[in-house]
């Protein structure tokens, strides 16, 4: 197929628009008598692995009604030595100039789910990354430093490499409309002589529209209790980029039978905790008459698949008391009669399997919590009395049904760059978050990952350090009332409402990333902020609002996403003057 009918080929979709509401305080409303109806026909229908997989197929653009790509065609790709292809080919990790933490393991997954299918042989993705550290070039080529392609061809024994940028992955607020954004530079280069064989640079703009209350619309609901809307849609655009920039790539013709083409992988475990007793459900969509197998490496190697339809393969695996797996991630395997093979990796994970370690309610003496014997669970609230010091140590991770963590006492949250603490909730619905209650001592969050809370943080008279640490998917962010909190080199996106709010409270943030928060960054009210040296851009409503005017805000040198913001943007007495003229280039979390 040559690229005009390649082209010609990708399905464009379509969806209404999507309202946008902003909130107007503080107040969260908690009653919602339409997302009880939704909760109520989607949790009987959650354990369906038909419907996880048609909500997989929603994802991945198989029914029309689900997005609408609305601008940017696909351009002509370089192709610049079409003749004596490369036979054997390494997707290098993706260097990612987002501000979304995943955006290079998301795109660069799908990439090489859609590549797999072309007649090339492909190194695993595994096998990869796990030979450039052992050398000491993933950190080189992940940083967008200069590597040798002949150095890199001969360790890795292929004939060509892939380099990559991951340029935008998520939300594009304006003025009257947002659209979800994902964009790619991409380029294969021949190892011998260095040469470009194929470059190409392409974004794509998917309006994000409502779910119809319908059976499809369910599906999609049943969805987001895994693994969350916005997840749901970045995971859309990943693959609808990917997807047209492979159709691009010049195909050599097939040496042997070409690799069955996969589809899609779907499985009933994102975003839940599987404990013993229960069943691990995976469904493959692929060519039909083949053999599929799945793994989940290290707990689970090549299980076999059953054709239950023509094309739509079964399996599933049932926990067993010794199973602990706190991140898999699983890969879904298809084979043809002649041994050649594609694979595709999970996206929807991480999986976590195993019976948990079970925290008591209350924390009365001075207690630490490690890697060891993570995960955690905490089954309703978890409070630690005053004058109590709650330590958690570098890899821990807790996990929360419903309610959150209350600190009366003191915590320390020790987590490192490499092993950072993670505090999640386990089920479909958000968690309360963390909150400081009058805790009159001074309080550590380093290096943690606080995600799909109701609130990330919540201080009330409270003192709260926070440095080197990631609130994503959370209602709010960080709301401080009538407390202190320094928050430096952290990344605060995707609230469903503010990034960081603040009232009658002293607020010190620097060297941090604030973005793509719906309604708005910051939100102040009679405080005493200083914010500097930040990138904060790209949010809904305004970038700061400032709702008295005693309050006193100084947000000088910062980045706001353009060397002059607008009124839009900044709302209320602020001074911001000197501005920044470009962002600051720095990475808050890896």
């Amino acid at each position: 197929m040559n690229y005009s009918e390649r082209h010609k080929s990708l399905r464009i979709h379509t969806q209404r628009s999507e309202c946008l509401t902003l909130c107007s305080s503080f107040k969260i409303n908690d009653s919602n008598g339409e997302s009880a109806i939704y909760y109520d026909a989607v949790y009987k229908l959650k354990n369906s692995i038909l419907i996880a997989l048609i909500s997989l197929l929603i994802i991945f653009g198989n029914i029309s009604c689900a997005f609408r790509n609305i601008i940017n065609p696909l351009p002509r790709p370089a192709i610049l030595e079409e003749e004596q292809l490369p036979h054997k080919v390494a997707i290098l990790p993706f260097v990612n100039k987002t501000s979304n933490p995943e955006g290079s393991e998301i795109v660069r997954k799908m990439f090489y789910n859609f590549f797999s299918s072309l007649n090339y042989i492909d190194l695993e993705l595994a096998v990869i990354d796990d030979t450039l550290k052992r050398v000491g070039l993933y950190q080189e080529i992940v940083t967008a430093k200069e590597v040798s392609p002949q150095e890199i061809g001969q360790l890795l024994g292929v004939d060509a490499i892939i380099f990559a940028e991951v340029l935008s992955l998520g939300k594009i607020y304006a003025l009257i409309y947002t659209d979800n954004q994902a964009g790619l530079k991409a380029q294969m280069i021949r190892c011998k002589r260095g040469k470009v064989i194929w470059e190409l640079e392409h974004t794509i703009h998917l309006e994000d529209g409502e779910i119809p209350l319908s059976p499809i619309g369910l599906a999609a609901t049943v969805l987001k209790t895994a693994i969350s809307h916005q997840q749901a849609t970045h995971m859309k655009a990943a693959s609808e980029l990917c997807m047209q920039v492979v159709t691009t790539i010049p195909n050599p013709p097939a040496r042997v039978e070409p690799p069955p083409k996969i589809d899609a992988l779907v499985h009933n475990g994102a975003g839940k905790l599987l404990r013993p007793g229960d069943y691990l459900k995976v469904a493959l969509v692929g060519k039909e008459g083949q053999t599929a197998s799945w793994s989940l490496p290290p707990l689970l190697d090549n299980l076999a698949m059953k054709e239950k339809e023509p094309g739509i393969y079964i399996g599933a695996y049932r926990i067993k008391p010794r199973d602990r797996l706190p991140h898999g991630r699983l890969i879904g395997y298809l084979r043809s009669d002649s041994g050649s093979a594609s694979q595709w990796v999970d996206i929807l994970g991480p999986l976590k399997i195993g019976e948990p370690t079970i925290l008591p309610s209350v924390i009365a003496e001075d207690t630490s919590l490690d890697g060891d014997k993570s995960p955690y669970l905490v089954k309703d609230a978890l409070i630690v009395l005053p004058g109590v010091k709650l330590t958690i140590h570098p890899g821990t991770v807790i996990w929360f049904h419903s309610l959150g963590l209350i600190v009366k006492g003191q915590i320390q949250i020790l987590g490192t760059e490499k092993d950072p603490v993670r505090l999640a909730s386990v089920g479909s619905s958000n968690w309360k978050g963390l909150f400081f209650d009058q805790s009159s001592t001074e309080n550590k969050l380093y290096f943690c990952e606080i995600l799909k809370a109701e609130f990330g943080v919540r201080v009330s008279d409270s003192t709260v350090s926070i440095q080197n640490c990631l609130f994503q998917d959370n209602v709010w962010g960080i709301v401080v009332d009538n407390g202190t909190a320094e928050i430096n080199s952290s990344l605060i996106r995707t609230c469903e409402k503010i990034g960081i709010a603040a009232r009658k409270a002293r607020l010190v943030v620097k060297k941090s990333i604030i973005t793509e928060n719906n309604s708005g960054g910051f939100l102040l009210d009679d405080s005493k902020a200083h914010i500097e040296q930040n990138n904060i851009l790209n949010n809904g409503g305004w970038a700061i609002k400032v709702i008295r005017d005693h309050s006193q805000v100084k947000a000088s040198n910062n980045w706001w996403g353009k060397a002059n913001p607008g009124q839009m943007q900044i709302a209320g007495p602020v001074n911001i003057q000197p501005v920044l003229t470009k962002p600051i280039d720095f990475m808050v979390m890896d």
